[in-house]
């Protein structure tokens, strides 16, 4: 039994009669009874008393009459149903948040959205940037925020670059510098934060291009630590100079690098040919307002 046997069936039923009905399916007439006798068959049941010389159902044809009506409204509500899913939007979406982009980017747009789709859940990972691309890749994170490049087998958008600086404490020989070289560090200690972080890999890679390799003296998950590590003379860092904002109290200077130009590319991940819910495509809607 097809659902076009059942739009023809009504039909002859509405239009009391094959004629009109051929008429108005733009049939021919023998092709629409051909129709009416295969259901008839499928079904193994008579659906019009062909002794009357008018349109009258057995007691078999009025009740796929009435199912019939039932399923064709619920399949023809199926356009409309989708277009109040698309403007009413409920769910979940599973975010990755590294604990510095996390800090600095993640409030203002859980604000804005969570305002606008107060049905929708946001679910929550802190982790370090390498860890959230591996959820994502895996499909257990919807979406990450990460710092880019991230792994050609998923989606990356852009959508925030800064420039890098070096911090040191006040009293260190190179506090008085208005820039420095990247290769002037390499006898330097670094604090880093942890392997589980891109940042480290980043300014790992950079420091070796410049011809050293640097000796990590800490790692740590928490820039505040690694910045109280620096402010007590146990070493430098280099950090996005958007989190100098937050150096109030802390006893560091930042300075700019004038060689190489390091940046900090910030970008959303999305695992590559993967099914955007509407609540995910809204999320990434509000991120790019925001911040591009």
């Amino acid at each position: 039994m097809q659902l076009r046997s059942l739009e023809v069936f009504v039909t002859v039923v509405e239009k009391n009669g094959f004629t009109r009905a051929a008429a108005a399916l733009y049939v021919g007439q023998p092709a629409l009874s051909k129709t009416i006798q295969k259901l008839e068959q499928d079904l193994n049941v008579i659906l019009f008393d062909r002794t009357s010389k008018k349109i009258q159902l057995t007691d078999e044809g009025k009740l796929l009459y009435e199912k019939s009506k039932e399923i064709l409204a619920k399949i023809n509500s199926i356009p409309e149903s989708l277009n109040e899913l698309s403007q009413v939007i409920s769910g979940e979406v599973k975010v990755g948040i590294p604990q510095i982009i996390g800090s600095l980017f993640f409030p203002p747009v859980a604000y804005r959205f969570m305002k606008k789709n107060p049905n929708v859940t946001l679910a929550t990972k802190e982790d370090g940037g390498v860890i959230i691309e591996k959820l994502v890749t895996q499909g257990q994170l919807d979406i990450g925020f990460v710092v880019l490049p991230a792994a050609n087998i998923l989606e990356a958008e852009l959508i925030y670059q800064d420039e890098f600086v070096v911090c040191v404490s006040s009293k260190h020989p190179l506090a008085k510098a208005h820039a420095v070289r990247l290769s002037e560090l390499k006898d330097e200690k670094f604090i880093l934060f942890d392997k589980s972080f891109a940042l480290y890999n980043l300014i790992r890679n950079h420091c070796i291009e410049s011809g050293f390799s640097p000796e990590v003296s800490f790692q740590s998950t928490q820039w505040d630590l690694v910045l109280e590590l620096v402010s007590a003379q146990l070493g430098i860092s280099i950090i996005p100079k958007k989190l100098t904002n937050k150096l109030n109290d802390i006893d560091i200077v930042a300075l700019p690098i004038k060689d190489p130009n390091i940046r900090w590319n910030i970008g959303i991940i999305t695992k590559k040919n993967a099914y955007k819910s509407y609540a995910l495509k809204e999320f990434m809607k509000v991120v790019r307002d925001i911040y591009k």
